[in-house]
């Protein structure tokens, strides 16, 4: 239940460093749990890396902040020619940090482009983004037409106004190349003056971006694993703003100077099963695990009765959602029978593998007492999350057996459900699942543009997951913010993904 050696130092060195800007009105510092990687759109590692680029590059569009609507960013028109073409034009004189020049139509075609070919023999993790993009044609200097092959629902939302919206230098990612990835050149609000692993980013605002300027001068992006010591940082001098487990925000309710925002999740929480390792790959041992564990009786425990429970992957806010997924029922004898019917009468012994935060260690626990009961005895490997990330990718992915996880979210099922395609056994999806009938769904699903008839496709895409007895889904998590009064946070729509340009004082 306690913290790993490694989170313990990086809560130390928050702690021993206290900076001396941290009471400047020009400079805040914000928690995220998980260490920076990778500050490239097509090839980040997750949500820290992605709030990152969101601050210090640009996109045609940027995405609405607290209750605003998507707004033009660097571009100073669009216009939707057919369903499958979106011509744009550049604002002129936009201009990349470090000496790389203006900006123009084929950096945008870079950028773009590059998610569905890749770079240098990398696939990007996040291909689905930008499903059913043929090519950007540049058609002058500040110009151009992105070409979909067919319509794309959620263009705006996941592609353009998100992330994999931003736009690179061509020139910069060429030149720089892996050290693109951790001295990224952009032309947003921000720059990047220093990324330190295992401790911070910080961010300064860039002199040259022509647009609102940044609320602030300095914003400093530090990395604390352990949510207690991001506790004290709130309570002290050190941060400003972070994201806490409820029942650690919970005594932060009534600190003077402090402001707890609560907001519904928009993350999958749910423990997976590698299919493809015995005694796993045994449907009728997946189905057994999964009628012995109490999903609720795990959340309870694990979030203190302050997250909802799921039973499927789409969440109520989203196209897709589920209503009718069935709700699992433990039954021991049921579970039982079936042990012995695949076999393991007896039982084995398994491992399932888990970040090393109180959250997910408490819920393995539970999980461990439950399984006991039909013969499984359950080993909890905690890692932490440089480990645990690891863990499922490539060939180490293999040697998983039952693994707990989260996953950040957006407001789109495709975005949901990409991670448990085919394609992305070896990178995301570690249950190692393949269906092709599953793939072919959300590969509908990405171009139709009607909502209850792309309802209705993840509802099938989702049932399939539920045939597999490869999920057992757990929650869709609890948003819980914690920052200073003086301080007014910019959060996106889902809560999770800010916009850290945007933070400003209040």
């Amino acid at each position: 239940m306690s913290p790993t050696r490694r989170d313990l130092l990086a809560g130390a060195a928050l702690l021993a460093a206290r900076p001396a800007f941290a009471q400047s009105p020009s400079a805040i510092s914000v928690r995220v749990d998980r260490d920076f990687e990778v500050l490239d759109p097509a090839f980040r590692s997750g949500l820290q890396d992605g709030n990152i680029v969101r601050a210090i590059t640009q996109r045609l569009v940027s995405t609405g902040y607290n209750g605003f609507g998507p707004q033009f960013d660097a571009a100073a028109g669009i216009e939707m020619a057919s369903p499958t073409e979106i011509e744009f034009t550049l604002k002129p004189g936009q201009k990349f940090t470090d000496g790389y020049g203006d900006m123009t139509a084929d950096d945008v075609k870079f950028s773009y482009e590059r998610f569905i070919n890749g770079q240098d023999g990398r696939e990007s993790p996040y291909k689905g983004e930008w499903a059913n993009l043929k090519e950007v044609k540049v058609t002058g200097p500040l110009t151009g037409t992105i070409v979909l092959e067919r319509p794309r629902a959620g263009l705006l939302t996941i592609a353009l106004g998100d992330v994999a919206g931003s736009i690179l230098s061509r020139r910069a990612v060429t030149e720089r190349g892996r050290e693109h990835n951790t001295r990224p050149v952009g032309s947003g609000a921000m720059m990047v003056t220093s990324f330190e692993k295992q401790r911070q980013v910080v961010l300064r605002r860039n002199p040259d971006y022509a647009g609102t300027a940044s609320g602030y001068e300095q914003v400093t992006v530090r990395y604390v694993p352990d949510p207690r010591t991001a506790e004290l940082g709130l309570r002290g001098a050190d941060l400003d703003f972070a994201a806490l487990p409820p029942q650690v925000a919970e005594s932060l309710r009534k600190v003077p100077g402090l402001v707890v925002i609560d907001q519904p999740g928009i993350a999958n929480v749910w423990l997976g099963i590698n299919v493809e390792k015995p005694p796993f790959n045994d449907i009728r041992v997946r189905q057994a695990i999964a009628l012995a564990l109490d999903p609720d009786q795990m959340v309870l425990a694990g979030y203190n009765g302050r997250a909802p429970r799921a039973h499927a992957l789409i969440m109520p806010q989203v196209v897709g959602y589920w209503a009718a997924a069935p709700v699992a029922k433990r039954d021991v004898a049921a579970a039982k029978k079936l042990m012995a019917d695949a076999g393991h009468a007896s039982g084995f012994k398994a491992r399932i593998t888990v970040q090393s935060q109180p959250v997910y260690q408490t819920m393995a626990l539970v999980a461990r007492a439950q399984l006991a009961e039909i013969g499984i005895t359950l080993e909890i490997d905690a890692q932490d999350a440089g480990s645990f990330f690891s863990s499922g990718k490539g060939d180490a992915g293999k040697n998983l057996e039952l693994f707990m996880i989260r996953f950040n979210g957006k407001l789109d099922p495709n975005f949901l459900a990409q991670w448990f395609t085919t394609a992305q056994i070896g990178t995301w999806n570690w249950q190692r699942w393949s269906d092709p009938a599953f793939d072919a769904l959300l590969d509908e699903g990405s171009a139709e543009l009607d909502d209850t008839k792309r309802a209705a496709l993840f509802i099938q895409a989702q049932q399939r997951m539920a045939d597999s007895a490869a999920f057992v889904w757990l929650t869709y998590d609890v948003s819980v913010f914690v920052h200073r009064a003086t301080l007014k946070p910019a959060l996106l729509p889902t809560g999770i993904d800010w916009a850290l340009d945007r933070f400003a004082p209040a």
